[in-house]
């Protein structure tokens, strides 16, 4: 038989190459999990105090609400209703972080637009990445099919290559 056709029968290319592939698809595993942590964070409806809601005695309520004379106070029971994300990202300057000066950020607007701009083309990188990982799946699923292919053709050529040995190996 031909040295270049059993090469190529042989050859350990597909198998680098499903390697390959398979080495990609799990590498966009992890950034699928680390966008969806990201996901989780920003929709995350807590405001800092982790998951548990600290509900106060009836008794501490009664006395607090009897000990209350102003207006103002009851503005502190209300939820913040801005969206995480704002809160995670946004710097306003009346949020009073000392140290820092207002012109060392840039306006609300300024960053708000930013911020939409950030999430949005992050959203369009995890739809990228999708797409990747389905190309990647059908590739592997095309090695597969090539795989077989493969395999059947040089099946047949054996089948025939020992037919013939056995035909001269007779006539002899």
């Amino acid at each position: 038989m031909d040295k270049a056709v059993t090469h190529t029968f042989r050859s350990k290319l597909l198998d680098e190459l499903e390697q390959a592939t398979n080495g990609l698809i799990e590498g966009e595993a992890t950034m699928r999990r680390a966008l969806g942590r990201l996901w989780q964070v920003i929709n995350e409806e807590s405001d800092g105090r982790g998951d548990m809601a600290v509900v106060p005695k009836r008794e501490e309520v009664e006395l607090e609400s009897e000990s209350r004379h102003d207006e103002g106070d009851q503005f502190d029971r209300v939820p913040d209703l801005t969206p995480p994300a704002h809160r995670l990202f946004l710097f306003y300057p009346d949020g009073g972080i000392q140290g820092f000066e207002q012109s060392h950020f840039a306006s609300p607007e300024m960053q708000l637009d930013m911020l939409e701009k950030s999430i949005a083309t992050i959203r369009e990188l995890q739809d990228d990445g999708r797409e990747y990982v389905e190309r990647l799946q059908e590739i592997r699923e095309g090695l597969g099919d090539i795989r077989a292919h493969r395999d059947g053709i040089w099946d047949a050529v054996r089948e025939r290559g020992v037919r013939e040995l056995r035909d001269v190996a007779l006539s002899l």
